[in-house]
């Protein structure tokens, strides 16, 4: 007999579902996780108290952040102001998950779930076409923190073990996914496709403008791009319905290839430095880092919190609804383009990696065989490349 943990729920959404909708984020995090375990015994820390950050955490960007104000005699104040910057994109997501749930997400449940709101798992989440429940969300979240933890764990501990061309092209996946969720939308609601390249050229002008990506922060670079392109989709919305939006699309990617020609070939993509292997040895005065992990952590959980839990309200008004139609899609372009090109450390390899989950992704494939086919395509170019 079925378990009925596993029966249908709200909308037709299972846990079981969930959790098989979570297993690409999961592996994907396996490889993003393992590089900053290493990095953190690097920087002295042991591998407990690297497990410790990304048990507590589960966020990239804000986790180096946070490891780089540990580690530099960084006080409090600095560490709040550093996670509310760079992880303020969580409160966007979390408005617009807040638009996907259904009655079975009470406050309560809200408040405990809305820790492992990241961003792969909101891509997902918002990719479903009906509302989604507690028990499907939970589901959806068990596999990747367990992958993010462990992947910590990993690279704190055996790190140096791996081929680096291996944990490049997994990291690749992640990027995959976002692909997989965008594409299908993008080729059936010309809105938000036209939104989405508009995202990416945003995204791209601070990545390549030295005085705009020395400035401003990548998290808060991501909800600028996001949110620009959000509010020019809903403002032109009635105009870009049907051929106009491919057009202006067209046109967008055209200026989106420009820019790449002009601002890639001066972009100097950094070294992978090497770095000493310390063990579980060494630690982090606990005096420092008990206070700076408390910190951090309050802060990025109240960051994805207060607005899931606060936003209960369906949105009635159509631009207010539309603008968080687009959001979760130019959000996710943002953190797509141009990062994936420089995911592997190959920009060749990366791109033909990127070709193949847009070319999966068009035609609608899943979410983990886009993922896989992204990062089994840089794999393979990686290798060649090796021998060439």
């Amino acid at each position: 007999m079925r378990d009925a943990s596993l029966k249908t729920t709200d909308n037709g959404y299972t846990l079981g579902e969930g959790v098989r909708d979570g297993l690409p984020i999961g592996l994907g995090y396996l490889s993003v996780s393992f590089t900053f375990g290493i990095l953190a015994v690097s920087k002295g820390l042991s591998w407990i108290q690297a497990v410790l950050i990304s048990l507590f955490n589960v966020t990239s960007a804000g986790q180096v952040a946070g490891l780089a104000i540990m580690t530099t005699a960084g006080g409090i104040l600095a560490m709040i102001i550093s996670q509310i910057v760079i992880n303020l994109r969580y409160s966007l997501m979390g408005i617009a998950l807040s638009q996907k749930v259904d009655k079975s997400m009470t406050p309560l449940l809200r408040m405990i779930l809305a820790f492992a709101i990241t961003d792969e798992i909101f891509g997902v989440a918002v990719s479903k076409k009906n509302e989604f429940g507690a028990r499907y969300f939970f589901g959806l979240t068990i596999l990747p923190i367990f992958g993010w933890v462990a992947g910590t764990a990993m690279g704190a501990i055996l790190g140096r073990v791996f081929p680096p061309f291996l944990t490049n092209a997994l990291a690749i996946g992640i990027y995959g996914m976002f692909v997989s969720i965008v594409m299908p939308k993008a080729k059936h609601n010309k809105v938000i496709l036209a939104s989405s390249v508009l995202a990416c050229i945003v995204s791209c002008i601070f990545f390549y403008v030295p005085a705009l990506s020395q400035n401003v922060s990548q998290g808060f670079a991501i909800i600028i791009a996001a949110v620009v392109a959000a509010l020019a989709g809903v403002i032109a919305r009635s105009k870009l319905e049907g051929k106009a939006g491919t057009v202006t699309a067209v046109v967008l990617g055209v200026i989106l290839v420009a820019i790449l020609a002009v601002l890639a070939p001066s972009y100097i993509m950094p070294e992978s430095s090497e770095v000493a292997f310390n063990g579980a040895n060494g630690s982090l005065d606990s005096r420092i880092f008990v206070p700076l992990l408390i910190v951090m952590a309050v802060t990025t959980y109240l960051v994805r919190m207060i607005p899931f839990t606060l936003f209960r309200k369906k949105l009635e008004k159509p631009s207010i609804k539309a603008f968080f139609d687009y959001i979760p899609y130019t959000v996710l372009s943002a953190m797509t383009f141009p990062a994936i090109l420089y995911a592997t450390g190959s920009i060749i390899s990366a791109a033909i990696g990127f070709a193949v989950a847009l070319i999966l992704g068009f035609f609608e494939k899943s979410l983990i065989v886009v993922a896989v086919g992204a990062c089994l395509a840089s794999l393979v170019a990686g290798v060649v490349m090796m021998y060439i």
